[in-house]
């Protein structure tokens, strides 16, 4: 009679290799049956859902976000070309007084 060493997860005291078939068939997991409950399925199916809802906030927000700043650059750059016009036409209004100026005072001489 040969008898087989008890295969164990657990202990391996000699340090043996042993091969996962063995180790599978002395656990006993491999006879049991699995069974899935509906209440599960409905679980993964809201689990589901709510990641795509919260995929599409995401992508929602992000785009509010992306306008928002656009929005925030054009009123930017869009003070700022008022900025530089305002400057331009103080610049002129000034070059025509010095202009304007300069006629009345050679008139003078």
């Amino acid at each position: 009679w040969k008898i087989p060493a008890c295969v164990s997860n657990w202990k391996n005291p000699k340090g043996f290799t042993i091969p996962l078939d063995k180790r599978m068939a002395a656990d006993g997991s491999g006879i049991q049956e699995t069974a899935m409950n509906n209440d599960f399925g409905q679980f993964v199916e809201a689990l589901y859902i709510a990641e795509r809802n919260a995929r599409e906030e995401v992508r929602r927000r992000n785009e509010l976000v992306k306008q928002r700043l656009y929005k925030e650059k054009e009123d930017q750059e869009r003070q700022l070309r008022n900025l530089a016009k305002a400057t331009r036409e103080q610049r002129a209004g000034i070059a025509h007084e010095d202009s304007d100026s300069m006629h009345q005072r050679n008139a003078v001489r």
